[in-house]
């Protein structure tokens, strides 16, 4: 019968065991990375930028309130024409695009029933006068109460006279200034078919006219105005605003004397009619006008540029110990480049324009 030694068969498995763990060992050694030993590990360091803001003082100043237009010289002016009497056309001394002189008689009716009238009335006051120059030159003959009666007939005759004479004048239209005829848009002069096309009523000599009619309008060149057309009415600028015109190296002044509607179709705009001082020296080119509208005295301003808005808020960025700070800030009047504020500042604050 064989016996088992348990205690040698313990050692060697424990010997096993150890040889193994020292191959281990062995292995993970052999795998690892060499170290330096004895360097410093570099670490990058970021250092903030300096940041530098240009600022200005917020001065207390006087400021003036100012549109800049661009204006031209120009007619603005037009007077319409029209008849004044229904009738038919005896004589017409106009074409369209002519020059006319105030008191050319540009168009004349025939006035049968008048011109009957001023004979019939020519006849009674021509017999008067001559029985008042009989009375007045044999005064025996007559009383003092038949010569004042042959006086008054005389006098009330030419009034009647005169007051037909005048009423002559409806049926006649004349130019009212010196300028440039121009036939109404629905009016044509011309005899050909081509001109005729599309006008409402043509004028020729024959035709019938109707009272109120239109006959046409003439630009008036009797002065040359300067001309500001502006898209919205400006604000302040009336009757008598002060204008500074200014053309190259030539400056003069002038003053806002009217204003008229511009524009075309639905786009309508405010023209600015401004009538320079005598001798201003300006030629036909362009001119740049400055309306000076209203002055303020010692108010503040700062650069226009330095106002901010968000929405409905207008603010300023001031520099206070080296930090930016928003000012919250109510404009007023803006002239160019400078802003003048309300309420917010009160002078002297640096405030941050970049």
């Amino acid at each position: 019968m064989k016996t088992l030694n348990i205690g040698v068969s313990l050692r060697i498995a424990g010997s096993v065991l150890i040889a193994l763990a020292a191959a281990f060992f062995a292995v993970g050694c052999a795998l690892k990375e060499p170290q330096e030993t004895g360097g410093e590990i570099a670490v990058p360091i970021f250092e903030a930028a300096e940041i530098t803001y240009n600022t200005v003082a917020a001065e207390v100043d006087d400021i003036t309130e100012r549109y800049y237009i661009d204006g031209k010289f120009g007619y603005p002016y037009y007077e319409k024409l029209s008849f004044r009497q229904s009738g038919t056309v005896k004589e017409l001394n106009i074409e369209e695009n002519a020059q006319v002189k105030k008191g050319d008689v540009l168009c004349v009716l025939e006035s049968k029933e008048l011109d009957d009238k001023l004979e019939e009335k020519k006849v009674y006051l021509d017999q008067a006068e001559k029985t008042l120059r009989t009375l007045l030159s044999d005064p025996g003959e007559a009383t003092s109460a038949e010569l004042e009666l042959a006086k008054t007939d005389v006098e009330y005759l030419r009034l009647e006279y005169e007051h037909l004479e005048a009423s002559a004048g409806d049926y006649k239209v004349t130019a009212p200034c010196d300028g440039l005829f121009m036939a109404d848009r629905n009016t044509s002069f011309g005899t050909s078919i081509e001109s005729q096309r599309g006008a409402q009523n043509i004028i020729l000599e024959g035709a019938q006219v109707r009272s109120s009619q239109a006959f046409g309008t003439i630009a008036d060149r009797s002065q040359k105005y300067i001309l500001c057309e502006s898209d919205k009415p400006l604000e302040n600028v009336n009757f008598g605003t002060k204008v500074t015109l200014e053309q190259g190296t030539v400056t003069a002044h002038g003053k806002v004397i009217d204003t008229t509607q511009g524009g075309y179709g639905g786009s309508r705009t405010t023209v600015y009619i401004i009538e320079p001082e005598k001798d201003h020296g300006l030629s036909d080119l362009p001119v740049h006008c400055c309306f000076d509208v209203y002055a303020k005295p010692d108010t503040v301003v700062v650069p226009t540029k330095a106002v901010k808005k968000s929405k409905e808020r207008r603010y300023v960025e001031l520099l206070i110990d080296g930090t930016k700070v928003e000012q919250d800030v109510e404009t007023g009047i803006v002239d160019g480049d400078r802003t003048e504020i309300v309420s917010g500042l009160s002078g002297g604050e640096q405030i941050i324009i970049n």
